[in-house]
Formats: structure tokens, sequence, C-alpha cells
């Protein structure tokens, strides 16, 4: 290949990444439909098809040519916007991904991940470990192997390598402070709010009319108070929600309707619809390359925490609520006041799902899951002993273990679709979440005001330029330190749930 010698090799490396992503979008369509509309038996076929995407991507990324256009690029970088010479460096940082690890290697991964994903789904449902565990007992060496690779190609830890693709600049030296401040605090303020609410009345249990139909109607009203426009809006059920990311435009949010609980469909949207937020505001101007995704896993999961958590189970928000889930399920009208809909969404210390978990045991659910995935990673844990180790650390957390597999090791689809080293985001996310919107409303108090209208316009105009038209511009802690003035930590979030839960009057 002849290499142009000026910035026309960076204009012929746009071309190649801003076809990665387009395919890359592609095929998380091909994934969203594989988990909502596709028939059980077209998961061989579904599996080849994400493979080949895959193949082609790493072909273009990995490929000799790509190397020197990167080395050709960086050599006229000068001559690049400060933009360009940051997407330059994005492109090298997920071309030191995609080289470090062989192609058949991460072809095997990916024909493994897609053919375990309904294996999966069939032994969660089933509530049978075995066939879930024989796969995944032969995906480990292959999680093994690539982390090791990527570790040696960035010069990071095995486990470090992983995270950092999905949060560049994160590591165990950030990570691990920030966990032990979260399990210093959280068991014993769980346990001040566990006592305090003996005091309180018990919730009115809510009923009505739960059909899918009045759950997804109620859900489609959510997602455009946050800010969405219906017309690139579609909601799906899913077994484990998930909003589609990379299509600028295409916003598929995934939730769960269940008629015995119908406060998971509200929580699962709000969350989901965060996450699309976040997408939607990506700036269209750059889609489809590095610098215009999403800065990481951490900051993408604060997005949709600070719908989910800080907004959505506020006082003000909950007020607004009220009357828009008594007009959608009727039902006793005493069950849909504001009180009782903060009295029942308060509450704490029990339950297993980590989707379902009360704003305090939360971050407790992603550091279970750290350590053992860590675990599992240097093999200081068998596959066969994942559900025993997760009973264990369970009870140590919570003081319970689950009844059974469905809702202890078998509830999260994370490792079946190949996302190891993935969950310390989440307790990262809710720890920014916190410092996000502590921020937010220190500069703009209508930003909490509003909520009690369904309005989240304030909420939009605070972190709509700060968070989400910054895209990858700016490293991590860049980004957090210019919106909040300080770097990560779990403070914010310590003040939060000690205002929240032992501040305010409860009911």
């Amino acid at each position: 290949m002849d290499i142009p010698n000026d910035n026309r090799a960076y204009t012929a490396l746009g071309e190649r990444f801003g076809t990665v992503g387009r395919l890359g979008a592609a095929r998380a369509t091909l994934f969203w439909d594989s988990q909502t509309h596709m028939p059980p038996g077209a998961a061989w076929s579904r599996s080849e098809q994400m493979a080949a995407i895959d193949a082609t991507c790493t072909d273009l990324i990995a490929s000799p040519e790509t190397e020197e256009l990167l080395e050709t690029a960086a050599a006229a970088a000068g001559a690049l916007e400060p933009v360009e010479r940051t997407n330059l460096g994005e492109m090298r940082r997920i071309w030191r991904h995609s080289t470090a690890v062989p192609k058949e290697l991460m072809l095997e991964r990916s024909r493994r991940v897609s053919a375990i994903q309904p294996i999966w789904l069939a032994a969660k449902q089933s509530n049978d470990f075995a066939p879930f565990g024989a796969a995944f007992e032969e995906l480990m060496p292959i999680y093994r192997e690539v982390a090791q690779a990527k570790g040696e190609a960035l010069g990071l830890s095995p486990f470090d390598a992983l995270m950092d693709e999905f949060d560049p600049g994160l590591s165990t030296q950030i990570v691990d402070p920030i966990f032990a401040d979260l399990e210093h605090f959280l068991p014993a303020l769980l346990a001040d709010v566990i006592e305090r609410q003996k005091s309180w009345p018990d919730p009115i249990p809510f009923e009505g009319d739960f059909s899918a139909d009045r759950q997804r109607e109620l859900s489609y009203k959510l997602v455009e108070a946050i800010g969405h426009d219906l017309a690139h809006v579609r909601i799906d059920a899913a077994p484990h929600p998930f909003a589609l990311a990379g299509s600028p435009g295409d916003n598929r949010i995934t939730t769960r309707f269940d008629a015995d609980n119908v406060r998971y469909a509200i929580l699962a949207t709000l969350h989901e619809a965060g996450h699309s937020l976040y997408e939607a505001g990506l700036p269209r101007e750059h889609a489809f390359t590095p610098v215009g995704q999403a800065r990481g896993a951490t900051t993408h999961e604060s997005q949709s925490t600070m719908v989910e958590m800080q907004a959505g189970r506020s006082r003000e928000f909950l007020s607004w609520l009220a009357p828009q889930c008594e007009a959608a399920f009727g039902g006793d009208p005493d069950c849909w006041t504001a009180s009782n809909l903060l009295n029942t969404y308060r509450r704490v210390g029990s339950g297993f799902i980590r989707v379902e978990a009360d704003e305090i045991s939360y971050p407790l659910h992603i550091i279970l899951r750290y350590r053992i995935e860590q675990a599992l990673l240097r093999d200081d844990l068998k596959v066969a002993d994942l559900p025993a180790a997760w009973s264990a650390m369970s009870e140590a957390m919570f003081g319970r273990r689950p009844p059974d597999h469905a809702t202890g090791c078998l509830q999260d689809m994370h490792w079946a679709v190949g996302l190891f080293g993935y969950f310390p985001n989440y307790a990262l996310g809710v720890s920014l979440a916190a410092q996000l919107f502590e921020q937010a409303v220190k500069d703009d108090p209508a930003v909490l005001a509003h909520l009690a209208e369904g309005d989240f316009a304030p909420y939009r105009a605070w972190v709509g330029p700060r968070i989400h038209a910054k895209a990858s511009q700016m490293p991590f802690n860049e980004l957090v330190a210019e919106a909040t003035g300080a770097p990560l930590s779990a403070s914010a979030l310590e003040r939060h749930l000690r205002a929240r839960y032992l501040g305010e009057d409860m009911p």
C-alpha cells in the first residue's frame, strides 16, 4: 500500500475506522434482535453473522496498513485540528487493543460468546447452572488468554487490560480505593436505614391493570418526559434490559414487563432511557468515529444512574410519577399517592437481583462480582465452584444467600456476552452519578425543582454540554474534573445517601 506522507493518512484512517463504527452499530442491532425478536433456533446463524462482522472489523483495524497509516498520520499530526488529534489518539488506542490478541483467538471468543448466550438464558429460566457452567468452563480459558495477551501488549495487568477496553484510563489502582470506601460505609449505613424503616408504615401494595401494553404505554411516557424524541425510540422486552449503543438516531430501549413487579419496568425504563439519552446527545458530526463515542463504561453508567436513581427516585420526581401511575394502571388510588411511592421506592435491604437493588445495596452487588471476576481470571476460583462462592459472598455482604441460581450467579448476562472486566463501571458509575448530580443541582437548583413537573429540561441543559457533547474528546479524569471540579471519589455518593435516607422526613 502506498502510504501518503501528509494528513491524507489521517483521512484514510477516518474512512477505515468509520467503516468499523458503522459495522459495530449494525452488530449492535443484530444483538438487539437476538434478545428481542430472533427465533431461538437462529442462534447458530446469528453467531456466524456476528463473527463475520468481528472478523471484518479486526481486518480493518489490525492490518499492517493501519499501523503504517497511524505512524504517518502521527508524523503529520501538527496539521490536524485538536479534535482530530484526539481522534487519532483514540484510533491508536483501539488499534493497540485489536492487535494485542491473535485474530483466530478473537474469532473463537466471538463464536463461543454468541453460542453461550442462549445457553445462559435457558439455564436462568430453568434454574439449572450445569449447562451454563459447562459452556462457561470452556470459555474461561479463552478469557484468560485474551486478558494475558492484552496485558502484555499494553503493559498492564490482565484485569486492568480488560478494564481498559471498556473504561480507558481506569485501573484497579483507581477502583480499589473507591471500592474500599464503599465497603467501609455502605454496610453500616444499610443497617442504620433498615433500623430506621422499621418505624415506617407498611407500603400499600400496588394494584391495577399491569398488562404489558399498559406498562409499555407508561414506559413511552417516561422516555418522552426524559427528553427522547419518540420518532427515534423503540421499547421492547428482553430477558436482561439494555440500550442499543453506537447508532445515532436509533434508540432501542429494552425492559422487562413483569405483572407481579410493575416497579421493575419503571426503573429499568428510566435506567435504559438514561443510557439512550447519552447516545442521542453525542455529537452527530463525529458519529461512528472513535472520538464521537461515549467516554467509557463508567461515564455511560453514570448517565443511566443519574436518571434512574438520582432523579428517578427523588421526592420531586416521585410526586410527578404517582398520578401518572394511577392514570396508567387504575386500582386503589391510595397505593398511587406520592407518599406511598416514596415509602415503596426507599425500602432497602431485601432482594437478590442487582438491577432491582436499592441505592445503598447496589454498589455491594458490584463489588461481589468484581471479587469473583478477579478470582475466575486468576484461576483461583473454578467455574464449578462459582455458585457456592457467590452464595458465600452474598451472605457475607448482605447477610443472606440467594434461594436459587436464577437470583444468584445466573442473574446477569454479562459473562455470556463477552463483558469480562466490565462490572466495576457500575459502582464507579453510581459514584460519578452522585458527583455529577450534586454539582448540577448546585449550579442550577431548577434541575431538581422541575422534576416535580416531570420536566428534565434543566437537567439536560446542564449535563448535555458537560458530558454528552464532549463524547471522547478528553480523558475520563479531565471530563470528571471539568464537570465537577474534583476527581472521582465516593464522597458525593455517601453525602447523597445519608441525606436521602437518614436526613429527609419519611412516611
